[in-house]
């Protein structure tokens, strides 16, 4: 069979000197496989015709010969460094684009030959490893991350744990590479326009988890199928695909209601089959009509859209550059604080951090300290870059961000996450609803409402604590969270939150003496009854200078528990730095005690 017909592709060779900023005439290009001679013009420019396949082989599954034509090509200039380029691939009307920045020989160490070979192409034949895209093992905020697109990336080329070396190159034209490496451009334009974006979001996924550096190493992403994306190093590019590249590159899929990138798992749907998109599947709905979007939905769900990234100079780094320890305080607090709650709902092992302020404080290092323990890092409570990582490596595993049922970083707290909270659920959305009952129900207000397990997991306890709050609301009693329970938890916790203000009044306690609200004061607790015992130390604190004075803000943080222990020091009680009920009517009693030896106002 002739699979050539007469038909002709294009290769153009584009040269530079000096980084580009000079085009190089007179340069000699010639294509070994047909004994044929060219010179390049005043531009530094060729376009030389050459036989292809007939485009129709390239737009069908598993062709009876390959689709495209294969030609080596060597580029010459006397005092240059010449290129020889093997495989250049070639299909019918499609510019492959050669474009080579020469290097005189002198510049290069006397260096005189450069050998640049193309692999072929994936949809073709598969790479001696399987094609699976980022196929990760079980193990492969919150901080306020941004989606951004490096200007540069650096590219592993060979297996992530190999001795391959490593590239750095502009992410545009790393993504430049997959997609001649993974996708034939005589597809229809909204087939290559959803496949890229499927490929720029695949990478920036990888950026924005830090996958691989997060596991120790020093590249973004490796050149193998089998755990990233094709990537041929220097190859040709076709011409229409840069033009494509050049207007979407900063386009990547996310979820909607969700911030980090989609892991954009694909395959090519005729030798393979996945979750995620289909590459030859996709030709066939640009062939029915679909736009690019409608592609990506069909593949990755109604609820996806396409969003666009920013650029930024640099390759994004989230270690803060210094060890976080007692006393730091900030943003990247809070983050080791969120992510290791997250974790500790699979690794229970690990304590929660009952209330995550951005201060490195006592639960805190006991947390890293477990956390270290657990997964064999160097005993410690601090966190250095080695262990900012292995949080960061673990988190995104439980979360699943790097891959495609990912559970996702959440864009805005606080909102229905679109589905009810049954039991058997887990997650950051039921730790959060766990967090509102029990602030409900400490508040002192509520007393049908109980108090429950902070463990991020939907169990019989919580079901039973919001089938209590759905009684209470007017809400049918089904134990399960939908949107109009949530959202009226939600609006119940705000109030409460609003109302709790300082119960002073004139100097002195209002509503003293209280009695015992119930359940125990604690880490965590927020409300009126957790004012009623910092004033209540606060006025001790003068009296007996052994306990000190704290702020007032109805928030039981490390300061109110370390008050409390005093307290408990001072009068011979369980030091537990909890207000059970020995220690709130012990509290109520020294008061008493204290306001009648203390003149007016202090």
């Amino acid at each position: 069979m002739n699979s050539y017909m007469g038909a002709r592709g294009y290769i153009v060779v584009r040269l530079t000197h000096m980084e580009g900023r000079l085009r190089l005439e007179g340069a000699t290009v010639e294509i070994l496989n047909r004994g044929e001679r060219y010179t390049t013009d005043k531009n530094g420019s060729v376009r030389i015709a050459v036989p292809a396949p007939a485009r129709a082989l390239s737009l069908t599954p598993n062709p009876p010969v390959r689709p495209y034509a294969v030609y080596d090509i060597r580029i010459s200039l006397p005092g240059y460094v010449t290129i020889t380029v093997y495989g250049v691939h070639v299909f019918e009307g499609v510019e492959s684009l050669c474009r080579y920045n020469m290097v005189r020989i002198d510049d290069n160490g006397g260096v005189t030959q450069d050998v640049i070979t193309v692999t072929p192409h994936s949809l073709f034949q598969y790479p001696t490893e399987p094609s699976v895209n980022g196929a990760v093992t079980a193990f492969a905020e919150e901080r306020a991350k941004q989606v951004v697109v490096p200007q540069n990336i650096t590219v592993h080329l060979g297996l992530p744990g190999s001795d391959a070396v490593d590239v750095t190159v502009p992410f545009i034209d790393y993504i430049k590479s997959v997609a001649c490496s993974e996708i034939y451009p005589t597809w229809p334009e909204n087939s290559l326009i959803a496949n890229i974006n499927a490929q720029v979001s695949f990478a920036l996924n990888r950026v924005y988890t830090e996958w691989y550096p997060s596991q120790g190493y020093d590249f973004d992403v490796s050149a193998s199928p089998a755990f990233d994306q094709y990537y041929v190093h220097r190859r040709e590019i076709f011409a229409n695909v840069d033009a494509i590249v050049d207007r979407i590159f900063t386009d990547y899929i996310a979820r909607k209601g969700f911030l980090e990138p989609l892991f954009a798992e694909f395959c090519d749907g005729a030798r393979s089959a996945c979750s995620g998109l289909s590459q030859w599947g996709s030709v066939t709905l640009a062939e029915q009509g679909y736009s690019s979007l409608e592609i990506v939905r069909y593949y990755y769900g109604q609820e996806t859209e396409i969003r666009t990234a920013p650029i930024v100079e640099s390759d994004p780094d989230s270690y803060p550059g210094e060890p976080l320890t007692a006393g730091s305080t900030g943003v990247d607090v809070l983050t080791v604080q969120n992510r290791l709650n997250r974790i500790a709902i699979n690794y229970p092992a690990i304590p929660f951090i009952l209330l995550p302020e951005g201060v490195y404080d006592e639960p805190t290092a006991e947390a890293v300290r477990i956390f270290r323990s657990v997964f064999g890092l160097p005993q410690g409570n601090d966190v250095d870059e080695s262990t900012w990582y292995r949080i960061l490596y673990i988190y995104n595993a439980v979360k699943r961000l790097a891959e495609l049922e990912s559970e996702g970083e959440e864009l805005q707290d606080g909102e229905y996450p679109g589905n009810p909270l049954v039991i058997g659920d887990r997650g950051p959305n039921v730790l959060r609803m766990e967090w509102f009952i029990n602030a409900i129900s400490r508040s002192g207000q509520f007393p049908q409402v109980p108090t429950i397990t902070l463990n991020g997991i939907y169990d019989e306890e919580t079901s039973n604590a919001v089938r209590a709050l759905q009684r209470l609301l007017g809400l049918p009693q089904t134990g399960d969270i939908d949107e109009a329970t949530w959202n009226d938890i939600t609006r119940l916790y705000e109030e409460v939150e609003d109302t709790a203000s300082p119960p002073l009044n004139g100097g002195t306690v209002s509503g003293w003496p209280r009695p015992y609200p119930g359940t125990p004061l604690q880490r965590g607790d927020r409300g009126d009854s957790v004012y009623y015992i910092q004033e209540l130390l606060n006025v001790i604190s003068r009296y007996n200078s052994a306990v000190p004075t704290i702020e007032t803000d109805g928030i039981f943080g490390v300061n109110t528990r370390d008050a409390v222990y005093s307290f408990q020091r001072a009068y011979g009680l369980e030091i537990d730095g909890i207000v059970g009920p020995l220690t709130w009517e012990r509290l109520n009693s020294v008061y008493g005690e204290a306001e009648d030896s203390l003149p007016p106002n202090g």
